[in-house]
């Protein structure tokens, strides 16, 4: 049986935002430009109460450009929320938690990607290496981008 190769990639930033405003930017496109391997949010979609609900995006690796999805997973209002994503090479996730410290809040941003077939897994390693290159920087302007 083959393995497709998968990774995770974790990192923590303190931004100077209550959970509260946090969460209301993170209904915004252009705050998830900010993740690493997102180059440009595209085609947002907003439910009746304006809370962003998918999204496609461009990204590049190894050279190469890619459009993917972003769909929603798991939510909890004001705490934390999950992206599930897609491209033609990886698929995988976007998990950010938020925790309260007083007038600033911990974010938790954690990283899921697998490769989506064996011819995909060729290029595996070079995407993986692009995004865990400078993870806890992309973290720490995520974080100051919302505070």
């Amino acid at each position: 049986m083959l393995v497709v190769p998968s990774k995770t990639f974790t990192g923590s930033a303190i931004a100077n935002a209550s959970p509260g405003q946090i969460w209301e930017r993170l209904n915004l496109g252009a705050t998830w430009e900010a993740i690493s391997g997102v180059d440009k949010v595209l085609d947002e979609v907003h439910d009746a109460s304006g809370r962003l609900v998918g999204f496609k995006f461009q990204s590049t690796a190894a050279g190469k450009q890619y459009v993917g999805t972003a769909s929603p997973g798991p939510r909890e209002e004001g705490r934390s929320l999950v992206w599930n994503i897609q491209t033609s090479e990886i698929k995988g996730s976007v998990a950010v938690s938020l925790r309260p410290l007083g007038e600033t809040t911990d974010i938790n941003v954690t990283m899921q990607v697998e490769s989506v077939s064996m011819m995909a897994s060729f290029g595996f390693p070079f995407i993986a290496a692009a995004i865990s290159n400078g993870f806890q920087e992309t973290v720490d302007n995520f974080a100051a981008g919302l505070g």
